[in-house]
């Protein structure tokens, strides 16, 4: 289930570089507390591997980006929100209506809306577009310290991982998992690559747009789990690029 979060600035700033921590910490608060912390603590699924079946989106709307200071807020700004599990997502909806308001960082926000997005078609060929940059990593020992190798679009690994990683969520979540997903970088360039610091440590992450190939239950836990790591700390939410019609299409569709 997925869900879009509008949310009205009660007064107009400026929110910080790593403000995604804040969104994160939003997330939690709205939730019921023992909810909240069984997330938290990777005891959502009793039993299984650790694991935080959500993912978020940045902010989008009247937010830029000032290089110096952060991201200013003028106006409207909304995220999104998903999970595999739907009395997560239906626990945080109720808990943002309830409350009303929500502080990100030093900004507080009213809620003005939270809807039930549908479900996409999961046509082939599908493409997708980053509503958070997706990060794909190794960790190794060297020297006697401890490493991580982060990996772009076009490399070998990056689309190794991916596939790697919603494996092992499809077999937390005990869902079919017939074969590995596919993701294609179409135009991903230098420009894409997003360097972001979650909690003093800097993330190598990438944006753009992907075509997704593979069995359509992985396709559907990509767009409520999120593709890569780091999910629940707001990376790998993708969304579904609206279909373009061919001219032919079109004008039968206008007809």
């Amino acid at each position: 289930m997925r869900l879009e979060v509008r949310l009205d600035p009660v007064e107009l700033g400026m929110l910080p570089p790593n403000y995604r921590e804040a969104l994160q910490a939003v997330i939690y608060r709205n939730l019921p507390p023992p909810l909240a912390d069984a997330l938290h603590d990777g005891r959502y699924w009793e039993g299984r591997r650790p694991v935080k079946p959500f993912v978020f989106s940045q902010l989008s709307g009247a937010i830029s980006y000032q290089r110096a200071d952060g991201f200013s807020v003028g106006g409207q700004v909304w995220f999104r929100f998903a999970s595999p599990a739907v009395d997560l997502v239906q626990a945080l909806a109720e808990g943002l209506l309830r409350n009303g308001v929500i502080r990100l960082a030093t900004l507080h926000f009213a809620v003005r809306e939270v809807a039930a997005l549908p479900d996409p078609s999961l046509e082939l060929p599908l493409v997708v577009r980053t509503l958070s940059p997706i990060t794909v990593y190794r960790t190794f020992e060297q020297d006697g310290r401890r490493r991580t190798q982060y990996y772009n679009p076009l490399a070998r690994e990056f689309a190794e991982l991916v596939a790697a990683n919603l494996a092992r969520k499809a077999e937390i979540l005990r869902l079919p998992c017939s074969e590995p997903i596919q993701i294609h970088p179409l135009g991903v360039s230098p420009r894409h690559r997003r360097l972001e610091q979650y909690k003093g440590t800097w993330i190598e992450a990438w944006a753009g747009r992907f075509r997704l190939e593979g069995p359509e239950q992985m396709l559907w836990l990509a767009l409520h789990a999120g593709l890569g790591a780091k999910n629940s700390q707001g990376f790998g939410f993708v969304d579904v690029e609206p279909r373009r019609q061919s001219p032919d299409a079109e004008r039968r569709a206008e007809a």
